[in-house]
């Protein structure tokens, strides 16, 4: 059950973000198929869209209404706002040039999983992990990896919110499922995904820290899960741990180099 408080949150913005993501969702959808998919008025649902598009987030085409470029300058603020994105950035691709497999660094934002960097293309959902659409973490080995580092209290705040829906038959879908798998992936040092949010999908996925303990995200590998064996999936750990030791070290040059800087008065 979704015990998470949605008092103070304003119910006008929250129908215009949800007709952004019904966009995003539907990759462009036309007036009908939004007021189907929000049950607003018809009336309601244009008040919104005009007001989108006249802020730049949606146009129109041919009577289609799709997300405007103007996200495409959120995406790049946010990929910069902070300064280890670069070193993550700098890290796939390596990882990218090592790998068979596609490589990409994700973060938890709100109890949800969103892909920074990366190029997937194993998928049959256009929406998986496109850049900027979040995911539950008990269904990427990313998510999975990252709150493998979290208090219990913080993990099961993340269930209360979002719950544990299943997005393929192999999905974890109960609490003692996802602690045990957590617990494992404590102990082997990455979380592995195979099958459990597309199916024939498979990745590892590595959580990385601040000198500080703080855990940044979660860099990952994924492909088909046909082309895995044995021998291939030690390989890629083994490059999935090689990779986490260069982000950890070029956040940590990176902290010293601040550290060395004067400060301005």
């Amino acid at each position: 059950m979704n015990r998470h408080d949605p008092s103070g949150v304003l119910k006008t913005t929250a129908a215009s973000l949800a007709l952004v993501d019904h966009i995003l969702e539907l990759e462009g959808a036309t007036m009908s198929e939004l007021v189907e998919a929000t049950d607003l008025a018809k009336s309601t649902v244009h008040a919104h869209l005009k007001t989108l598009a006249e802020y730049g987030y949606v146009v129109n085409v041919d009577n289609e209404y799709h997300l405007g470029a103007k996200f495409c300058h959120l995406g790049d603020y946010v990929r910069t706002r902070k300064e280890y994105y670069r070193v993550a950035q700098e890290t796939v691709s390596w990882l990218d040039s090592e790998s068979s497999m596609d490589a990409d660094f994700a973060v938890e934002e709100h109890g949800r999983i969103v892909s920074l960097y990366g190029d997937l293309e194993f998928a049959n959902s256009p929406r998986f992990l496109i850049d900027g659409s979040p995911f539950h973490v008990h269904t990427t080995c990313s998510g999975k990896a990252i709150i493998a580092e979290y208090p219990e209290t913080r993990v099961r705040e993340i269930i209360d919110r979002w719950g544990l829906p299943a997005a393929t038959d192999d999905s974890i879908t109960t609490e003692d499922e996802l602690f045990a798998e957590l617990t494992t992936v404590r102990e082997r040092g990455y979380a592995e995904n195979s099958g459990e949010a597309v199916e024939g999908f498979w990745a590892i996925g590595k959580a990385v820290k601040s000198p500080r303990g703080e855990v940044y995200g979660s860099l990952n590998l994924s492909g088909p899960a046909y082309v895995v064996d044995e021998e291939t999936r030690a390989t890629q750990v083994e490059l999935l741990e090689r990779a986490a030791e260069r982000f950890e070290q070029g956040v940590a040059e990176l902290y010293q180099t601040q550290a060395s800087e004067p400060n301005e008065e």
